[in-house]
């Protein structure tokens, strides 16, 4: 069995001239709790759809459990194993909370009733609510529910903390950690709201136009990715090429800023050897190390 719970290499797709994936290549240990961050349109919800077998990849290969995301009979074993929450979140409207809960739970027949009561609670959601009469905050809250009681292996979740207030996204996290951390479930979550990500995964995918950015483990990521910002006494486009082999290089006027993974040192010493006025390292979030590089790579 292997120690990932999904596998994604040179994964290709375009619609028409737009292309929203690009030779993606990304990984996912098995039990992580993992971010999939990109901004709108990097194409965070195409890679999900491709993997769940509602689109096809004009390219490359997609893999979850072990299985071929991209045939159809092994799909549909992924299927059984796997919760998915999409972007876009819909029920039967004529239904109330209890029948949306018997009707899933018809299909899942590893379904959690402890999770369900759990959940029910933790969401304030009651079996007599009927469905039009929710708030969006409430019925994401349901469909999350419902993805979270069904016994699933592995979890994907498309901008899954979006109508939710501030409390209602603190609960749904909480929710995911106790998950990973108690039940071994692996989750990978879409989100452009770094912020919260960064709260509770341990490991990061990161996308940009349909290419990967990051994939590792957060501490990871955190530990060895500084910004190294440099002041010149001279222009700085002639230097800017001997850094571009250590780390992403942004240049304006005399400052240079370079986003140096695990070569922190390296960068520091070429930037004394060029005389430089200063020399400021500086530890970023994760919102600032994927803006540095979402940055870097529009250059």
């Amino acid at each position: 069995m292997t120690d990932l719970a999904i596998e994604i290499d040179g994964l290709r797709k375009s619609f028409g001239a737009a292309r929203a994936l690009d030779g993606l290549n990304i990984s996912v240990p098995r039990g992580s709790l993992a971010g999939f961050a990109g901004l709108n349109g990097a194409g965070k919800t195409t890679t999900l759809r491709i993997l769940m077998g509602m689109a096809k990849p004009d390219a490359g290969s997609a893999r979850m459990l072990g299985l071929d995301a991209t045939d159809p009979r092994q799909n549909l074993e992924i299927r059984r194993r796997t919760a998915f929450v999409p972007e876009k979140k819909t029920l039967f409207p004529y239904m109330n909370v209890a029948d949306a809960i018997a009707f899933t739970r018809s299909f899942y027949p590893k379904w959690r009733g402890d999770l369900e009561k759990k959940y029910l609670d933790a969401f304030e959601l009651g079996y007599t609510q009927r469905l039009p009469a929710l708030s969006k905050g409430a019925l994401t809250k349901l469909h999350l529910l419902l993805a979270l009681s069904r016994g699933a292996e592995l979890i994907l979740m498309d901008e899954p903390t979006d109508g939710l207030d501030p409390l209602g996204v603190e609960v749904f996290l909480q929710a995911l950690v106790g998950l990973a951390a108690e039940e071994g479930v692996t989750v990978l979550f879409s989100s452009h709201r770094l912020n919260e990500m960064e709260q509770v995964v341990d490991y990061l995918c990161a996308i940009h136009k349909g290419r990967g950015l990051m994939n590792a483990p957060l501490d990871d990521l955190k530990a060895s990715c500084r910004r190294v910002v440099m002041v010149f006494t001279a222009d700085t486009e002639r230097m800017a090429g001997e850094f571009s082999n250590i780390g992403t290089v942004r240049r304006d006027g005399r400052t240079l800023t370079v986003l140096a993974n695990g070569e922190v040192d390296a960068v520091v010493e070429k930037a004394r050897r060029f005389e430089a006025r200063s020399v400021d390292v500086q530890v970023l979030s994760l919102k600032e190390m994927f803006l540095e590089l979402v940055k870097g790579d529009a250059k």
